[in-house]
């Protein structure tokens, strides 16, 4: 019976997103955006996941008062729900050519990282809007990979997936992922990661003033191939206006220190980029998963 139950909200599930897929070509981008935030601005609040949240915001902001802890969280909520609206047009978009809803910074960085042909890990956050990241190296004819967390729900999974084609290739989180990653940099191409998840096997590493498991892969594979690591993000403007920031690459000059040192230190330095982005725009970063240590 519960097998059968489970096969009937699966269903359910990938026919409601089904149905919003199609609303939103409909309706186009501007409007699915808006629409997408503000149903998930009324659904999110409803949710256990809005303690987590303001658990994590009265953690890293003690002196912040609850009405602006519950203005960030609306916001962060909104920012959420546009990005699914989003998510439905992110293929087609182009940050190079759409000068009305793109801008970039730090160009310079990514025609250097052409000109050497070395290939690069390119980190990230769950900030803005996350999903159209890598179409700042896709859309210059490059190939990038990123590695992903399937849903649940295979229908929904299957969905998912055919509206991420053209954004990048994607590799199932755990071992077979990261070793996809290990060949594509090996062959000098480019590894999108979001850097700012919890791994309970990781490294304690402060984080918003708290330590926080982090995950070593970026350092490792960097240390081990002799790739850069690129920090970019994209930020949301206003509706579907967006920057992309793509900044200069993350270095770690001592030759004095050992492995785990270096892998520390490169730990620190992503996390405190990560870090001036969410207290920039805190509004904009998904507060609703568990990223510190208890």
């Amino acid at each position: 019976m519960k097998k059968i139950l489970l096969i009937i909200s699966y269903l359910i599930e990938a026919i409601l997103l089904l149905f919003w897929i199609i609303l939103c070509k409909i309706i186009g981008i501007k409007l699915s955006s808006f629409v997408g935030g503000k149903i998930v601005q009324f659904i999110g609040p409803l949710t256990k996941l809005d303690n987590i949240a303001n658990s994590n915001l009265t953690k890293v902001f003690p002196n912040l008062s609850n009405k602006k802890i519950s203005i960030i969280k609306n916001n962060m909520w909104n920012n959420i729900g546009r990005n699914t609206g989003e998510l439905i047009f992110a293929s087609k978009l182009n940050p190079y050519l759409d000068k009305k809803k793109f801008s970039i910074i730090g160009k310079k960085y990514l025609e250097d990282l052409k000109k050497n042909k070395s290939g690069a890990i390119l980190f990230s956050a769950h900030i803005g809007n996350w999903e159209i990241c890598p179409l700042i190296i896709t859309r210059r004819g490059e190939r990038v990979t990123s590695i992903y967390r399937h849903a649940n729900n295979p229908i929904t999974e299957k969905i998912i997936q055919r509206l991420r084609k053209g954004i990048c290739l994607y590799a199932p989180k755990g071992p077979k992922g990261a070793n996809t990653l290990f060949k594509v940099l090996r062959q000098k191409k480019y590894a999108a990661i979001l850097a700012d998840q919890k791994l309970n096997e990781g490294e304690s590493i402060k984080f918003l003033g708290h330590p926080a498991k982090t995950a070593t892969a970026i350092a490792e594979l960097s240390i081990r191939l002799s790739v850069p690591i690129i920090p970019v993000h994209v930020e949301r403007i206003k509706g579907v206006k967006f920057k992309y920031i793509v900044e200069k690459p993350i270095k770690v000059d001592s030759k004095e220190m050992n492995h785990d040192d270096k892998v520390k230190m490169i730990l620190l330095k992503i996390n405190n980029k990560i870090e001036k982005w969410i207290l920039k725009n805190p509004e904009q970063w998904l507060w609703i998963h568990n990223r510190w240590e208890k």
